[in-house]
């Protein structure tokens, strides 16, 4: 399956970017992820991580590995990954390449990401599902990140605008991205308002809820 998703950040894409090159920050913004314990990161090698799925009874705890590979000169790259659950004997791998792009509000990430999911959870990859789980993790990684940001927003953007205003009209959008061509592939492994703790599990019962109440909503 494939997505197409972006978001904005008010800080200075250089700002933005040495963000990306802290492991350990990136993980602690994405709910449910955390990196294994007592796990040494070193530029280039291989993430050892975690991520928590719940669904209602059903609590799934992905183990795998990562990576992530930077360009410098393009301010883009990919993260590649693949883990297992073996509670329910899913798999999941999947690559995302990403790239910073100058905007009104500061930062524009735009997103791609391929994956597939075997198993057990395979039944819960439906293309509106994953959509709608997708957005919300985008959403929440997005609000996340930027509170760890340092406040500084493009000098382009009006005074009378603070960085809690600008922060609140960030959105994820989810039209196509044109990439530059140089982006590097990782090697393959792996796979907003008030955001919930990085680490509690994602809780993908009520997104289901959620999305059967929008497609019914839709047919009326």
């Amino acid at each position: 399956m494939q997505l197409e998703q972006s978001f904005t950040l008010a800080a200075e894409p250089a700002r933005v970017w040495q963000a990306f090159h802290d492991v350990r920050l990136l993980v602690e913004c994405l709910p449910g992820a955390s990196i294994q314990a007592d796990a040494q990161i070193a530029e280039g090698a291989e993430i050892p991580l975690l991520f928590k799925v719940k669904l209602g009874p059903i609590a799934a705890g992905f183990a795998g590995q990562g990576q992530l590979a930077l360009d410098e000169a393009s301010q883009g790259g990919s993260f590649a990954g693949g883990a297992v659950d073996a509670k329910t004997n899913s798999r999941v791998k999947g690559q995302a390449r990403f790239a910073l792009l100058p905007d009104a509000v500061g930062t524009r990430v735009a997103l791609a990401v391929e994956f597939s999911i075997t198993g057990a959870l395979a039944q819960f990859s439906r293309e509106g599902i994953v959509r709608a789980l997708a957005e919300q993790l985008t959403r929440q990684f997005a609000d996340n990140l930027q509170a760890r940001l340092p406040q500084a927003v493009r000098a382009s953007v009006e005074p009378a605008q603070t960085a809690e205003s600008l922060a609140a009209t960030a959105t994820v959008a989810c039209a196509p991205t044109v990439f530059p061509s140089a982006l590097p592939a990782a090697p393959a492994s792996k796979p907003r308002a008030a955001a919930s703790a990085p680490d509690a599990a994602i809780d993908l019962w009520s997104l289901l809820k959620l999305w059967f109440r929008g497609l019914f909503a839709r047919r009326s």
